[in-house]
């Protein structure tokens, strides 16, 4: 039988389980990947290529006197970082910041594969780059984003995206309005209620940590979405601290793990989801990254302002919580 289900911070309706309904285990597609060289002398994020990039921002040194990881501008990006004048009315220029994390000199390795310990060097980088870049009084948003595709058309390097703009995006915007309506009709911050209801019932649960949070939301938009909570309040990435740092790349690797194992190595995308600049320390916001696995499901759409999700939320938390990869991944 469908349900009908509302997200509390969006009040966006979603229709979850419909007549057609869908068993994890039916998502999966088993496809053969080949395996990928640790060097490719085509890609310009190989080491030894660093020219076919502008220059680095940051370099994480390595111990052989190379390099572990990279951050430099994107090469033709949709935004300048140089403010002009003279805009029409309504019309503003696209000033921004778009900035590329090369995550590992392996050109083999994806994200959830990578060693803990590059992962949080990626996290640690992020956070040292979304800081500096909040400072500048013309950023109105900033955020870090992934985009993993098995096959595609660009250099398969394992890289994250970080992104900043004049702007607020509009379901961001959203999604604030929400949460500030809530906190000023109760005193509570929405997400943190949302999460001890979480905590309390537990069937959405995949995975906690001593600082965070992994569930399926309630009102999913579409099978396997995650959500990484802090279990701390904070309205954004840039207040994490360095105790809470190592525990977020933790659970963020034992998550994307087993997509990996669970759902065989998933095309996917994940973004942080930040208050605005100006809001940060804010009481009612509450910062997560949400992953969203792109499976190829017949009829998984968005009619009008609607969802529909084949998968109930709480049987993909069972599914994933039951992927071992405690022996697949080398610390």
């Amino acid at each position: 039988m469908p349900e009908l289900r509302q997200d509390r911070f969006t009040k966006e309706w979603v229709f979850v389980a419909s007549e057609d309904i869908k068993h994890p285990h039916e998502l999966i597609v088993r496809r053969t990947q080949k395996p990928a060289p640790s060097f490719d002398p085509n890609c310009p994020f190989c080491p030894g290529h660093e020219n076919r990039t502008a220059l680095e921002i940051l370099r994480v040194p390595s111990l052989k006197g190379s390099w572990t990881l990279r951050v430099i501008p994107r090469k033709f990006n949709g935004m300048a970082s140089e403010q002009l004048e003279g805009n029409s009315p309504g019309a503003v220029e696209g000033f921004g910041i778009h900035e590329l994390i090369i995550e590992t000199p392996d050109h083999s390795l994806t994200t959830a594969l990578l060693p803990e310990t590059q992962l949080l060097s990626l996290f640690r980088s992020a956070k040292s780059r979304y800081d500096e870049i909040c400072l500048d009084p013309r950023i109105a948003y900033a955020t870090i984003y992934k985009k993993h595709a098995v096959e595609g058309s660009g250099p398969g390097h394992s890289q994250s995206h970080l992104i900043a703009s004049q702007v607020i995006p509009p379901a961001v915007a959203s999604r604030l309005q929400q949460a500030r309506h809530h906190y000023g009709k109760t005193g509570n911050c929405v997400f943190c209620a949302a999460l001890q209801e979480e905590l309390d019932t537990h069937s959405r649960i995949v995975a906690t940590s001593a600082h965070f949070i992994a569930i399926e939301p309630f009102a999913s938009p579409s099978p396997f979405c995650t959500q990484i909570y802090p279990r701390r309040h904070m309205a954004n990435f840039g207040e994490i601290n360095g105790e809470e740092l190592p525990d977020f790349a933790r659970i963020l690797r034992d998550i994307l793990g087993r997509f990996y194992f669970g759902l065989e190595n998933p095309d996917f995308s994940y973004s942080i989801r930040n208050a605005p600049v100006v809001s940060a320390g804010v009481n009612y916001y509450h910062w997560c990254l949400n992953i969203v696995p792109n499976l190829p499901i017949p009829g998984l759409e968005k009619e009008g302002k609607m969802f529909l999700n084949p998968v109930l939320p709480e049987e993909a938390a069972q599914f994933l919580r039951e992927v071992r990869i405690e022996q697949a991944i080398p610390a």
